[in-house]
């Protein structure tokens, strides 16, 4: 029966004018009844369980009171707020231009203040924190430690070139990737071919003579 008599009330509000757009009002409608039957379902459920309602008559009578008392405050909800969003449409371009270009400026100036103001923010508190600042104590080992020139990494090559004085050369490294060694003895005559051997020393080891594993990469420096 409820079914009926909403089909009824359709047909009725759909002859009636609400924004003055066919399709805005159909959409009106249609919102309208849907929440408003919706609502009524929950409430006239709500009745029930609090022994309000008991019978299936009074439930369909309360159901078509709430459904149509929400039915016309959405009515008139979702009208207002059609007329409202059509006033704002109904402008020339030329108003909504200037809008968006003042809301655009205003937002730009907007954010260049903040960042003047966190800048400034930022300098204030940079001088406060400088002017409480503890004094500096040099430490002399601390300072010699940084002064001392780390060692230039060259490849075994490079090194063998650069002798200009022995036969021979000791070259060293502390890569993780050879774990244990001391030196590596390698002959001038090693740049002759193109794989380097010389002799190997690990720590507390006899040298033997082998490749230079990593030879040609730069991680070599003189052993001292």
């Amino acid at each position: 029966m409820f079914t009926i008599r909403k089909y009824i009330i359709g047909i009725i509000l759909g002859t009636m004018i609400f924004s003055g757009i066919a399709i805005v009002d159909d959409l009106i409608i249609k919102l309208s009844m849907g929440v408003a039957a919706s609502l009524a379902f929950s409430i006239v459920g709500a009745l029930y369980t609090a022994g309000i309602i008991s019978s299936r008559a009074d439930g369909g009578k309360a159901r078509l009171f709430i459904f149509l008392l929400l039915l016309a405050f959405f009515l008139y909800v979702f009208t207002q707020i059609a007329k409202g969003i059509i006033w704002l449409f109904s402008f020339p371009m030329w108003v909504y231009i200037v809008l968006i270009s003042v809301g655009a400026i205003s937002l730009i100036v907007i954010m260049i203040l903040n960042n003047k103001r966190a800048k400034k923010r930022y300098l204030k508190e940079l001088t406060v924190l400088e002017s409480h600042k503890p004094p500096v104590v040099e430490d002399v080992k601390i300072k010699e430690n940084i002064s001392k020139a780390e060692p230039v990494l060259k490849s075994i090559r490079e090194l063998l070139l650069e002798e200009t004085e022995n036969k021979y050369i000791l070259a060293t490294t502390n890569n993780p990737h050879s774990p244990g060694l001391q030196y590596v003895k390698v002959y001038m005559n090693a740049l002759e071919y193109p794989k380097i051997k010389g002799y190997i020393k690990m720590d507390r080891a006899a040298a033997f003579w082998g490749d230079i594993y990593y030879a040609d990469d730069k991680r070599w420096n003189k052993f001292s």
